[in-house]
């Protein structure tokens, strides 16, 4: 029997890239987004959606992530796999970021994450199925100027590596995805403003490089997937010495800088 799947922020780079990486293993995707996202992820992905279920949610509402779940046990009568993809990303200074943006930034990637978690768990008690946490090395290492993103992002790898432990006697597995920066919408967003050096210590990763990575999770009994794993390795090593880290961020800062620039220059973000 094909498993369902539920992936949020379905009309983003990672969450295309994953729909299609899934929809080639035939599973039954349950893609959920805001309108506006579904819709442009109908005008330009059509070959997508002919065998993919939408459902517009916004996940700052519990109402509607309520909705959206009844909605997807009403057609398939149960859930598998639950992707927590959506997130967004105001990179600003901290004391230049609005309250808006804190409090959109928390809702979406970490009480919508939550949310969904929750109301999903008795149907994945049920299929034994798996939970896959999209988080960042952002999580991992501190990104001034991304203080608030990575403070969620910090905050959604302890909530799987907590859940990891929690519900495992519930038969139920936990995966987070951890990526580096990537190609994409965001990270030209992200360029445009007042955004970290440490984004830029090394090239941006193809969202397809991540979506790969998020279906290795769905088998995989590892509690983390750093992606890439390099990148992955030396931030968990800079984070044993929050000390030594800020004696070296300077110079860290220094090449970002210098990388945001050429890249800049050769039309990488756009």
């Amino acid at each position: 029997m094909k498993k369902v799947v539920i992936l949020t922020g379905a009309g983003g780079g990672i969450g295309i890239t994953t729909a299609k990486e899934l929809q080639k293993e035939g599973y039954l995707l349950c893609l959920t987004d805001l309108p506006k996202s579904l819709e442009s992820l109908k005008k330009n992905h059509p070959e997508l959606i002919k065998e993919a279920s939408l459902f517009p949610c916004d996940i700052r509402d519990l109402k509607q992530i309520k909705k959206t779940i009844k909605s997807v046990i009403a057609k398939f009568g149960k859930i598998d796999i639950l992707i927590n993809n959506a997130g967004v990303m105001r990179p600003e200074g901290f004391i230049e970021t609005s309250y808006e943006e804190i409090e959109e930034q928390i809702q979406v990637n970490l009480f919508g994450t939550i949310y969904f978690t929750k109301e999903c768990f008795p149907f994945l008690k049920v299929s034994q199925g798996k939970i896959i946490i999209i988080s960042s090395l952002a999580g991992v290492v501190p990104a001034p100027n991304h203080s608030i993103y990575s403070a969620t992002k910090f905050a959604l790898r302890s909530l799987s590596l907590s859940l990891g432990l929690e519900l495992k006697s519930h038969g139920i597995g936990v995966v987070s995805v951890l990526p580096g920066t990537i190609d994409s919408p965001m990270t030209n967003y992200m360029a445009a403003r007042n955004s970290s050096p440490m984004a830029y210590l090394n090239p941006p990763i193809s969202p397809t490089y991540v979506s790969r990575a998020i279906r290795k999770a769905i088998d995989s009994k590892s509690p983390e997937i750093y992606v890439p794993y390099s990148q992955g390795l030396m931030a968990k090593i800079g984070l044993f010495s929050p000390s030594l880290l800020s004696k070296i961020y300077p110079m860290m800062a220094k090449k970002g800088i210098s990388n945001l620039k050429k890249w800049s220059e050769e039309g990488i973000f756009k």
